[in-house]
């Protein structure tokens, strides 16, 4: 099988030191392709540094919303070096209604513009949403999304929601929740999505599935994580392998 880990955070701390051993167990998994999302302005060299490493990892700029800071707006400017630099997308972006700090309207202003770059550079993004669907939705609406669409990664959204992305030619990336308790909800919105929309993630090292709870996530772990996929969609690990492939690559435009 071929996987690809369309979410992950390789500059994490709990990386440091060990990263040649985790990108051995990504291999031996099957995994032949990862993109790393950073998310701050401080990580945008590591993550190309990253990818310069290893082949089989690849890069997004972005600044997270929970760590946007007032001079992000200046510094913002700097993610039109991204499609120069190879990334392959612009992320982790988004908006998450659940914290209190930093400020909604802070983390509005800053998706509005790294949307619009990403749009300009033709890149997809890769975001993050909690909270706020309503507020991501209407700023989709008026901005738009770039031509090539994007990922709402970690999605645990209802199956309404997902259309509603869809429109804006939204794919969505599950991970470590696919190993949790059964949820119809979950799968509702699994049959929304499935197949050509859905792709495959870990999020490492955070989001462990519950065969590694305790301990940071790795990219290996996306064997679990198919594993729940192939349980709630009652299809064999094999065709959503290739499947969640096919798609990652399609939206990352990746060759394999």
């Amino acid at each position: 099988m071929r996987l690809i880990d369309a979410h992950c955070h390789l500059e994490a701390e709990e990386f440091e030191g060990r990263l040649d051993a985790v990108m051995e167990g990504a291999r031996a998994a099957g995994i032949v392709k990862l993109v790393t999302a950073s998310i701050a302005p401080g990580q945008w060299a590591v993550s190309r540094g990253t990818a310069a490493r290893y082949p089989e990892v690849a890069f997004a700029w972005g600044i997270h919303p929970w760590y946007v800071q007032e001079e992000h707006l200046a510094a913002v400017e700097g993610l039109r070096a991204a499609r120069d630099a190879g990334a392959c997308a612009i992320g982790e972006i988004g908006l998450d209604g659940k914290v209190d700090s930093p400020p909604l309207e802070l983390q509005l202003q800053l998706f509005e513009a790294q949307l619009r770059i990403a749009k300009d550079l033709e890149l997809p993004v890769v975001l993050h949403c909690r909270g706020a669907f309503n507020e991501l939705l209407e700023t989709l609406k008026r901005v738009g999304a770039p031509a090539r669409g994007g990922v709402v990664h970690a999605f645990s959204g209802s199956s309404e929601v997902a259309e509603a992305c869809l429109r804006h030619g939204l794919c969505f990336s599950m991970g470590g929740a696919l190993t949790y308790r059964r949820s119809n909800k979950r799968a509702k919105t699994l049959s929304t999505i499935y197949p050509e929309h859905f792709l495959l993630e870990t999020d490492s090292p955070d989001i462990p599935p519950v065969e590694a709870l305790g301990q940071p996530n790795v990219p290996a772990n996306l064997l679990y994580n198919l594993r729940g996929a192939a349980a709630y969609l009652g299809e064999s690990e094999e065709a959503i392998a290739e499947q969640s492939t096919q798609n990652a690559a399609k939206l990352f435009g990746f060759a394999l």
